[in-house]
């Protein structure tokens, strides 16, 4: 089935676009050699993990961080061992996201549009580059949407549980996967039990064994969801001052930057040719799904489970957020943007008259080049000594 798989001209061009991105983190995964942003929690951990310390992050669940660990074991206490899993997993959550795409079309080239998007995409990228927490959960609820598309309710629970288990935001995903099971596959009603059984079930019973795993310890799994429940709340808006918090709703409105590191830059915001896009983007999803397009549908569900929930988690409780937060809900922009770019290069092949096709065509190019520019602009391999800007 690979060797199959492997004959497809536009599969061999995916992996070939994972390939040059892990390229390009492999560059510079050295070139800062100290703990940037919140690596300043999450390195100390692991290597408290590894001498057998006690952690002082418990209000994370251990898999990020046994994962931190892990490369730091491998590939010693530096740059390399700090994120070289990180790298990894980014890159997998690239090809993750190319067979979601795939999965959702039998469209040969709409995945490789959305996956070229993603791809030099740099919250993804910047978000990959660090080690922090985001990119296990991220790829690992990538593996989980993949595995429910497929049919495999049972094997999408556990890796759901899995990314909830590298950073407590996975359990988001949650709504995407149940709302298109509800709205979708109602037929298969046993089968979407079994995953509503098998993720909370996964989760609790998973927790004791890496918690073991990171302090050597057994803890009674109901203990630590209350722990960490209780000091995930602490933190809001009304009593915390943070240079670079805010509000859910602005994130989709303000090219404002937020930033891991200066000189050389990690801007942790997205681009700004997926942000000038996301309005856009989300009403042609709509206009799409009413059209009865099912990937549209799976995108807007992505879109309310990983961002629109934050709002609403923000409103609820009032604790402090920040705009790297909006790193799983890429993915679901850069699907809209693949199917609304095939359309219309496909509505302009259709004209007969070559100024209109190409007057068609030409905005098309020219977001790719642009896609391309802001990448380099906003990547750690530029710095125009914009940093002033972030915060």
């Amino acid at each position: 089935m690979l060797f199959d798989w492997l004959k497809q001209r536009e599969n061999i061009l995916a992996l070939c676009i994972a390939l040059v991105v892990l390229v390009l983190h492999l560059i510079i995964i050295d070139q800062v050699d100290r703990n940037m942003f919140d690596e300043a929690h999450y390195i100390p951990e692991a290597k408290a993990i590894l001498e057998g310390g006690e952690l002082g992050n418990l209000e994370h669940p251990p898999l990020g961080k046994l994962f931190i660990a892990a490369g730091i074991d491998l590939f010693g206490d530096n740059p390399w061992g700090w994120r070289t899993f990180s790298v990894l997993f980014g890159v997998a959550s690239i090809i993750l996201f190319y067979l979601i795409c795939q999965n959702l079309t039998s469209n040969r080239y709409i995945p490789l549009i959305a996956t070229f998007i993603f791809a030099f995409e740099n919250q993804s990228f910047v978000q990959s580059s660090v080690a922090m927490l985001d990119v296990y959960g991220l790829t690992l609820l990538l593996a989980s949407f993949w595995l429910y598309l497929r049919g495999n309710y049972i094997s999408s629970g556990i890796v759901l549980a899995l990314s909830v288990l590298a950073k407590l935001s996975g359990v988001i995903g949650v709504v995407a996967i149940i709302g298109h099971w509800l709205l979708v596959r109602r037929n298969e009603k046993w089968k979407g039990l079994k995953f509503v059984i098998v993720s909370p079930l996964a989760f609790i019973l998973l927790m004791p064994a890496l918690d073991w795993l990171a302090i050597g310890s057994l803890e009674c799994p109901w203990d630590r969801i209350g722990f960490m429940r209780e000091n995930l709340s602490v933190l809001t808006f009304s009593n915390t001052t943070h240079d670079q918090m805010s509000h859910p709703w602005t994130w989709i409105v303000s090219f404002k930057p937020m930033c891991f590191w200066y000189k050389p830059t990690y801007w942790a915001s997205p681009s700004w040719t997926i942000l000038a896009l996301i309005i856009p983007s989300l009403c042609y999803a709509v206009y799409a799904t009413i059209k009865r397009s099912s990937l549209s549908l799976f995108a807007i569900l992505w879109f309310i489970s990983t961002y629109v929930s934050l709002i609403a988690i923000d409103l609820i409780t009032d604790r402090i957020m920040f705009k790297f937060y909006f790193y799983p809900t890429i993915g679901a922009i850069c699907l809209v943007l693949g199917v609304g770019i095939y359309h219309l290069w496909t509505l302009s092949s259709k004209r007969e008259d070559e100024r209109i096709r190409w007057a068609i065509r030409i905005p098309i190019l020219g977001f790719f080049i642009a896609h391309l520019v802001v990448f380099a602009i906003m990547s750690p391999y530029c710095d125009y000594g914009w940093t002033t800007n972030c915060g």
